[in-house]
C-alpha cells in the first residue's frame, strides 16, 4: 500500500476546487481535507460545454417553461454530453496521478478511460432518486441515466457513499458488494477553527434557523406554520430563513420572519452572515420532505443547535433522534413540530441534546472522521 502523503490525487470537478458555493462547499471541504495529509491534489476539469449544445439547451429550457410537458419530448443528448467530457479530458493531466476521485458526478466518470484506480463518491444513486427527488423523468433519459450511474458504479475500484440509504441503494439496485463501499459522512462546510458552539439556553424568545435553498422541498411552509403555532402558543419566536427560492413573497412580510435571501459562502460578507445566524440561533428547523444527506445538519451540530427534521433518505445519518435532535416522520404538520419543539424547551431536552450535538459533531460529523475513512480507502485501492 502507498502512503496517502506520497500520493497524487487526481480530483474530477466541473468547477474550481476553491469554489465554496459548488455542491454546498462539499468538493472545496474534501479538497482541503486531502491536502493537509501531504499528497498531491491537482484539479481534473470536467468541461462538458460545446456552443451547440448549450445553445440548444438553454433554447429548450426556456421553451419547456412556457410550453409545460413539452420538456418531456425535447431530448437532452445526454449520452452525447457524456462522450463530450471524455473527448475533453486532459489525459497527461489524469496520466500524472496514481488515483483518481469522482465526487459527485456520474457523468464525468462515464467515458472516462483509465487504468487508474477510481474512488467514486456520491450522495445518492440516481435509482435512488427517481420519484423521491426527480420526476416525471422521460423514460429514453430515465434508461440514460441509469446506464450511466451503473458504468460510474461498476467501473469504480472503490464506492463512498455518506449515507446508508445511499449505500443501500448501491447494493439493492446495481448489485454492488458491501464490501466495495465505505460510508464517509459530510462535516460542516465552515472553518472548523473559526465555529464556536454554544449549550441552549432559553430567555423566553426563541431563535430558529432555516437553511435551504428549494422551498418547497427542503419544507419551508412546514417550518412558518410551526413558528406560526410557536407564537400562537407561548414561545416567542423568530424564524430566520437563509436561501427560500421558490418562497412567497409575503412571507417575508410576516413579522416573525427575518429573511436574509440567498447567501454564497465565496463572498466574505455572506460567509460572517451565515456563520452568525448558526451563532444567533437557539436550534436548525428543516422539515425537507427529500434530502440525501443535509451538509446543514453537520453545521448546525458543530453551533450546537438541536436539530428538527422529517425521518427521510440520508437524514437519519445526520440527526440521530434523542442525540442532536429530533425526527418526525413524513407527512408531520408545522403543528406537529412546532408542539414537538414547545415539549422539548419544557422538558429540558432541548439542552440535553445541544450538548450531545458538539459531541457528534465531533465524533460522526467532521471531515476529519471523513479523511480518516478516505484515507483507509486510497491507501487500499
Amino acid at each position: 500500500m502507498k502512503d496517502i502523503a506520497r500520493m497524487t490525487i487526481g480530483i474530477l470537478s466541473s468547477r474550481p476546487l476553491e469554489d465554496k458555493n459548488f455542491l454546498s462547499g462539499a468538493i472545496y471541504s474534501m479538497t482541503e481535507k486531502l491536502k493537509t495529509t501531504g499528497a498531491t491534489v491537482k484539479w481534473i476539469p470536467v468541461r462538458d460545454s460545446v456552443f451547440w449544445l448549450d445553445t440548444y439547451l438553454k433554447i429548450s429550457n426556456k421553451i419547456s417553461k412556457f410550453i409545460p410537458g413539452l420538456g418531456r419530448f425535447l431530448p437532452k443528448h445526454t449520452l452525447l454530453k457524456c462522450r463530450i467530457i471524455g473527448k475533453n479530458y486532459d489525459r497527461s493531466l489524469i496520466d500524472s496521478c496514481d488515483v483518481i476521485f469522482n465526487p459527485l458526478q456520474s457523468e464525468a466518470q462515464f467515458c472516462l478511460e483509465t487504468q487508474k484506480p477510481i474512488v467514486y463518491f456520491s450522495d445518492a444513486t440516481f435509482h435512488a432518486m427517481v420519484d423521491y427527488y426527480w420526476f416525471n423523468i422521460p423514460e429514453k433519459e430515465k434508461q440514460e441515466r441509469e446506464l450511466i450511474e451503473r458504468t460510474a458504479i461498476q467501473n469504480a475500484t472503490a464506492l463512498i457513499y455518506p449515507c446508508q440509504w445511499a449505500a443501500d441503494s448501491a447494493v439493492r439496485d446495481y448489485g454492488q458488494s458491501e464490501d466495495k463501499i465505505k460510508i464517509a459522512r459530510f462535516g460542516p462546510n465552515f472553518d472548523i477553527e473559526s465555529i464556536k458552539p454554544h449549550e441552549f439556553s432559553f430567555d423566553g424568545h426563541l431563535d430558529i434557523l432555516f437553511v435551504g435553498l428549494d422551498w418547497k422541498r427542503k419544507g419551508g411552509r412546514i417550518a412558518v406554520d410551526a413558528c406560526r403555532w410557536l407564537n400562537q402558543n407561548g414561545i416567542d419566536t423568530t424564524l430566520h430563513i437563509v436561501g427560500g427560492q421558490g418562497m412567497d413573497s409575503s412571507t417575508a412580510d410576516l413579522p416573525f420572519v427575518d429573511y436574509k435571501g440567498i447567501r454564497n459562502k465565496n463572498n466574505p460578507e455572506d460567509y460572517a452572515i451565515m456563520q452568525s445566524l448558526y451563532m444567533k440561533a437557539d436550534c436548525f428547523l428543516l422539515p425537507t420532505k427529500a434530502e440525501c444527506t443535509g451538509i446543514s445538519f453537520c453545521e448546525a451540530s458543530a453551533y450546537g443547535l438541536p436539530c428538527f427534521a422529517h425521518l427521510t433518505g440520508g437524514v437519519s445519518d445526520y440527526v440521530f433522534d434523542g442525540e442532536n435532535g429530533r425526527l418526525l416522520p413524513l407527512g408531520s404538520t408545522g403543528e406537529d413540530f412546532g408542539r414537538l419543539i414547545k415539549d422539548c424547551i419544557a422538558s429540558g431536552e432541548m439542552k440535553k441534546m445541544s450538548r450531545g450535538a458538539v459531541k457528534v459533531a465531533k465524533d460522526i460529523l467532521s471531515w476529519d472522521m471523513w479523511l480518516k475513512t478516505m484515507t483507509e480507502v486510497l491507501t487500499s485501492v
